[in-house]
């Protein structure tokens, strides 16, 4: 072989042992580099899953918490049979009172002992009287017809209102409507059942409002005009009507000098 061919095959020799270096080393590089571009990693702070992570975590908080409840209603029991007299408490109240007018009077029933029972209010089983220091005004053990007769559950934890309307007035031995109205002022409304402890409560009568009447009055005409009125001159340079002492042609009306 001569030395041209040997210089030959060493060139074509070397070419190939670079070539084939070049493409080993380069095909792990571009592996890594794809590699790396299709890896899922943490997401970072901020993002929009940690959003929809945050909403979640205070949309199970909501549900977990809810408002407490309010105050509940006492269970009414039924009742056990009719009530022992002296078990029934009557505590009488007056909101609104005027002189010179019907007075409605508020009567709460309850129990201090049964937890529910029967009772019939009456003129026989409750009393009722409105007093003035010593003085008595009013008794419905005189106008017995003011206390209704029903029968009512009675219960201690729930009180029964009943209403007794009083006049406003005295009362007699016969409940006349003759008798003299009471007058403003303090007075006591005592109430109580029948052999039970009686309930004491103050209340003031007020002043009934004042009716403002108001009158017009017509001026009538005075005896020497003969029931007809003078007419006012609307010209002061012109006479009047009504006889004067005044020359022909004298204004009527002048003004004194100020």
């Amino acid at each position: 072989m001569s030395v041209l061919g040997i210089a030959l095959l060493l060139v074509f020799g070397i070419g190939r042992v670079l070539g084939s270096s070049s493409d080993g080393s380069s095909a792990p590089d571009q592996a890594r580099q794809a590699g790396a571009q299709t890896r899922a990693g943490p997401a970072p702070s901020g993002t929009a899953g940690d959003e929809r992570g945050k909403k979640d975590t205070r949309k199970k908080n909501k549900k977990r918490t809810r408002p407490s409840a309010g105050p509940t209603a006492p269970v009414l029991v039924d009742p056990a049979g009719p009530c022992v007299d002296s078990d029934v408490v009557v505590t009488p109240d007056i909101t609104e009172a005027e002189a010179d007018d019907v007075i409605r009077i508020s009567l709460q029933l309850s129990t201090r002992l049964a937890e529910a029972c029967t009772w019939t209010v009456s003129p026989e089983t409750l009393t009722l009287k409105i007093t003035s220091g010593e003085d008595d005004i009013w008794s419905s053990r005189q106008c017995p017809t003011a206390v209704p007769t029903r029968d009512v559950v009675v219960r201690r934890v729930v009180a029964t209102e009943i209403g007794v309307r009083w006049n406003g007035k005295r009362s007699d031995e016969t409940c006349s409507a003759l008798t003299e109205w009471a007058l403003p002022g303090f007075y006591h409304v005592v109430a109580a059942a029948l052999a039970g402890e009686p309930t004491d409560v103050q209340f003031e009568l007020l002043e009934p409002p004042r009716t403002v009447v108001t009158t017009t009055i017509t001026p009538s005409p005075s005896p020497g005009d003969g029931g007809k009125k003078k007419r006012k001159n609307p010209d002061p340079t012109q006479p009047t009507d009504a006889p004067t002492d005044a020359p022909t042609g004298t204004p009527t009306g002048a003004t004194e000098p100020g």
